[in-house]
């Protein structure tokens, strides 16, 4: 299979995190996670645009490529060039990421690093970990040689070698290892959104549901609360997403009946006067599933 995912057809998040989930379940549990030390802003232009060169033809696309490169930023009222990197948060920066790390796609696949070590490579844009049965030192240093060429460099102090057994670590928003199963017993690889995940959407909505918007109507900020509900629900709902989904459904009520509360100068709103199902029912809220499709997401590794 090929290593590469994200911003192309058929390989998405969603197929990055099976592929993973897969093999930790077959038994490579030694993990390397790579994390590039400000990627986007450490680009080679000359590199990057040699690249392009061998995937575009058109001159006009080749030379608003570089311009885009080379617009620089403005800071004080005066503009500062770039001379490396490429638009933080730009459209074009994810498909230029690809085209800039192929290099490492290409030479895992020339080397043939997956049949002569046994070693998968997952990347996601500049996001990479590599799943193997050992000789991790071996491949970190092939990697970090690779990086090398294209002048960037590996956070050090980001960058690690988990034994997924015993520690996780965190790809695209989730947090990846292993458990034992309760009835089982058994090891089996665990997938769920990561704290931090979690922790942002939790504050997404309680802005959205402070004492400043006492005065905005309910209909509005229901649904202001159900886009970033929804928006979440829509990405994370993957793996064993159970314990986060059932926190979020009672999180969003938790905060609708604070709403409620401070809207029409209640002293006191517990559940018994407003429950869920009335806020689901009469309100409108959102009600976050909380089990995800199991063989549909996980399982189906294609």
């Amino acid at each position: 299979m090929k290593p590469y995912f994200g911003y192309r057809k058929g390989r998405s998040t969603k197929d990055a995190l099976r592929k993973i989930w897969k093999e930790v379940q077959e038994g490579r549990e030694w993990i390397l996670d790579a994390d590039l030390k400000g990627f986007f802003g450490s680009v080679d232009h000359e590199k990057l645009m040699t690249l392009v060169n061998q995937c575009v033809s058109d001159g006009r696309v080749l030379r608003l490529i570089e311009s885009i490169l080379k617009a620089g930023c403005y800071a004080e009222g005066k503009r500062i060039p770039t001379e490396q990197g490429t638009p933080q948060g730009g459209v074009i920066s994810p498909l230029l990421a690809n085209i800039y790390l192929n290099v490492l796609d290409t030479l895992w696949v020339v080397k043939r690093v997956e049949e002569r070590l046994g070693a998968r490579l997952v990347r996601y844009a500049d996001d990479c970990v590599i799943l193997c049965r050992g000789n991790t030192d071996r491949i970190l240093n092939g990697v970090r040689r690779v990086f090398d060429n294209l002048h960037l460099k590996l956070n050090e102090e980001k960058t690690r070698v988990v034994d997924a057994r015993r520690e996780s670590f965190n790809f695209l928003g989730f947090t990846i290892g292993m458990k034992r199963g309760r009835k089982t017993g058994k090891m089996y690889s665990h997938i769920e959104p990561s704290k931090k995940a979690l922790k942002h959407v939790r504050s997404a909505i309680k802005q959205l549901t402070t004492e400043r918007y006492s005065a905005t109507p309910t209909e509005v900020v229901i649904r202001r609360v159900n886009e970033v509900a929804r928006g979440w629900v829509g990405y994370f709902r993957f793996g064993n997403c159970t314990k986060a989904m059932s926190y979020l459904r009672y999180y969003l009520g938790y905060r609708m009946r604070i709403y409620i509360r401070r809207k029409h100068h209640y002293h006191s709103l517990g559940y018994k006067s407003y429950p869920d199902r009335y806020c689901y029912d009469s309100l409108g809220l959102y009600e976050v599933p909380t089990k995800a499709p199991w063989v549909q997401n996980v399982k189906a590794t294609g």
